[in-house]
């Protein structure tokens, strides 16, 4: 019977994750995207995150090449009517960390050390732009023969669809 409950268990997991190989060919596995939408990860290596700010004062990313540092990139894009102009809607979250880290525990306003960001992207005037988060956790750790990386989080700026995931990805 426990042997049964095991391979049940092993199948809802295995069927409810994503699955992404990036450009680099780490394996990436995604848990806690909406049906109502597609998620992916990235793992951008030699890579620096910078936050810029335009006329407005809006907030806005652009990546630039940095040897020794990685941005995880997760992103979750809502699926299109086709039927309406303008229905684009996608949130990206960004994190930055040394390329050699182990193990890595953040909470709240200690989250600006890794860059966590936040950003929304749709046709919803205000509503929109890169937030820096600064209230929730964030987990990166070992984990078999890659790396597990965990962001629970709230924006209090602006709505949001996700406040979690999990990725595994290999470097």
């Amino acid at each position: 019977m426990r042997t049964c409950c095991q391979l049940v268990f092993m199948w809802i997991l295995l069927t409810s994750c994503k699955t992404k190989n990036v450009s680099d060919n780490s394996l990436v596995a995604l848990y806690k995207c909406p049906t109502e939408g597609s998620c992916s990860f990235e793992v951008l290596k030699d890579t620096a995150l910078l936050v810029l700010e335009d006329e407005f004062k809006n907030s806005y990313y652009q990546l630039k090449s940095a040897k020794g540092r990685l941005v995880l990139k997760f992103e979750y894009s809502k699926n299109e009517d086709p039927q309406l102009a303008d229905d684009s809607y996608s949130e990206i979250i960004f994190i930055e960390i040394d390329d050699n880290v182990n193990e890595l525990k953040l909470t709240d306003e200690l989250l600006t050390e890794a860059k966590v960001s936040f950003s929304r992207m749709c046709f919803c005037r205000g509503s929109t732009g890169l937030y820096n988060i600064r209230k929730g956790r964030l987990h990166i750790y070992k984990h078999l023969k890659g790396f597990q990386v965990t962001l629970n989080f709230e924006i209090n700026e602006v709505p949001q669809v996700i406040t979690s995931f999990t990725a595994y990805f290999e470097l």
